[in-house]
């Protein structure tokens, strides 16, 4: 039985029973359609196997195809404030370098006594849902991640899986456009699709990435839903220990996420309307019943303050669609009911849920920024109040002479020791490879985790529960738990890893 864990309600553990994973486990109404659990990466690492461009290879710092040094040096060596923490220790000490030391104000309890790992694990995710991810080259990073993590063999790749991930369609020569694992451990699919935009109706037909716009087209739609998993698949998957899937097609996905794509799209371009055609456009074009929205990040594209309350107003408007979608086709307050009724009405879709991926990033850069010596607050004691008056003084710390896209000095950089007076250049970090895109093998299993366990919040539990009154709070409850423990530094339980400790969310 699952049960609550220390700190969290929803978030619930159990010991693991079998050897790859339970994941399709009934005791009698009660259903776990997605888990996971945490390990020691010196256990299982992260290979990020997938990913053969995007990455952060230690060593010299290069540029280019031709590798010019660039002088700078990256050692893979994080702050101690994001591999593990003893808060009980620092707080004596006066120290907070990344600062666990708030009370918190959401479901988890007391903050400032947590102890645990904060990117000091990886994760190995058990699933018989359909999962369609949908963005830009930092998601493909994360889903190039996220199906190592599901794949069915019982461990992470070690080298490119033909027999379980396919590459559908190349965006050009090398780069993944269109990607399917299936069967995940538990027989379900993780499917991902580069794209520029969010989907809309008259980008149909438009040049498909990498070209800017977000053009899409029928035939792609088709490779996704009418793909088949080959019978070699489908043996190895019966002769496991996980349960086969029941499909051989994909037919249509269970959940669809969008990266809401800034820097590809321009901020005036990301509205309210479009978030809503997109959503509805999840369940029409791909069968989704469930979206998951993830907030956009400050990256190298936000340029000055003034786009930065742009997007954090996008960001806003996006839990607000979240919070309300359950009303929509309701006569509501200031009119909601009426804009549901334009976009979606009974769309098809039944939840909306927020990943806090802005919120994530502002924690790791916080977290390094005070590991360089800035005036900030922890990121445990801030509030997005706190991240909106502090960001224009801290973040736009740049990089100079970096070019159009110079990147956030507290974003990149692992030490001040080659800024020097003219600030061209710094030893570079192992969370970010440049001024957007992650390391996945730092940043990518929280990321992971946390769209695990929000995903759970809709999919696991007593089954015919949806009719409880209380079903759209206990829903917002789960999704701010899942986003407090793993979207952010707050630290992981040392006793969830590598302790056959299976983690899963419930929401009903």
């Amino acid at each position: 039985e699952f049960t609550p864990t220390l700190y969290y309600k929803h978030i619930q553990s159990r010991k693991r029973i079998t050897t790859t994973g339970d994941n399709e486990n009934t005791n009698k109404n009660n259903i776990t359609r997605i888990s996971f659990e945490l390990h020691d990466p010196k256990t299982i690492p992260l290979h990020n196997v997938f990913n053969l461009y995007v990455k952060c290879p230690l060593g010299k710092v290069t540029l280019g195809k031709r590798k010019i040094p660039t002088g700078e040096f990256r050692s893979g060596k994080l702050p101690p404030s994001l591999v593990r923490v003893v808060a009980n220790d620092r707080d004596r000490n006066g120290n907070d370098d990344g600062g666990i030391s708030r009370s918190g104000s959401g479901s988890g309890g007391d903050i400032a006594h947590r102890n645990g790992r904060v990117l000091d694990f990886t994760v190995t995710i058990t699933t018989s849902l359909k999962i369609l991810l949908i963005g830009d080259s930092v998601m493909v990073q994360l889903g190039q991640a996220f199906d190592e993590m599901i794949m069915s063999n019982g461990q992470y790749a070690t080298t490119e899986d033909p027999i379980h991930r396919e590459i559908v369609w190349e965006a050009w020569r090398g780069h993944n456009g269109g990607t399917v694992v299936s069967p995940t451990r538990g027989g379900g699919v993780s499917a991902m699709w580069r794209m520029t935009g969010l989907l809309s109706r008259r980008k149909k037909g438009k040049p498909p990435a990498n070209s800017a716009g977000g053009g899409w087209s029928d035939k792609e739609i088709d490779s996704f839903l009418g793909y088949s998993t080959p019978k070699q698949r489908q043996q190895q998957q019966n002769n496991s220990t996980v349960a086969s899937s029941t499909a051989t097609t994909i037919g249509k996905f269970d959940v669809v996420v969008f990266r809401v794509m800034h820097g590809w799209m321009k901020i005036h371009e990301i509205t309210r309307d479009g978030l809503l055609e997109a959503i509805e456009l999840a369940h029409e074009l791909l069968g989704a019943t469930t979206v998951v929205l993830m907030t956009i990040p400050f990256t190298n594209n936000v340029k000055t303050p003034q786009v930065l309350k742009q997007v954090n107003d996008i960001n806003d408007e996006m839990r607000d669609i979240a919070r309300r979608w359950h009303r929509r086709g309701e006569d509501g307050e200031n009119g909601e009911g009426n804009e549901h009724s334009k976009h979606s009405g009974d769309s098809g879709v039944q939840r909306v849920l927020v990943l806090e991926y802005g919120t994530y990033y502002n924690h790791i850069v916080w977290s390094n920024g005070l590991h360089l010596g800035y005036n900030v607050t922890p990121p445990l004691r801030a509030t997005r109040t706190t991240f909106d008056d502090e960001a224009p003084g801290f973040v736009f710390d740049r990089l100079k002479d970096a070019g159009e896209w110079a990147p956030s000095i507290p974003m990149v950089c692992s030490d001040k020791a080659l800024l020097g007076a003219d600030r061209k250049k710094c030893n570079r970090n192992y969370l970010f490879s440049d001024g957007m895109h992650t390391c996945p093998e730092s940043l990518a299993s929280r990321y992971a985790a946390g769209l695990a366990c929000l995903i759970g919040c809709v999919y696991n539990g007593r089954s015919g529960n949806d009719d409880d009154p209380e079903r759209e709070s206990k829903l917002r409850a789960c999704e701010r738990e899942c986003n407090e423990q793993f979207l952010s530094v707050v630290p992981v339980e040392e006793s969830w890893v590598d302790t056959n400790t299976t983690l899963a969310s419930f929401s009903r």
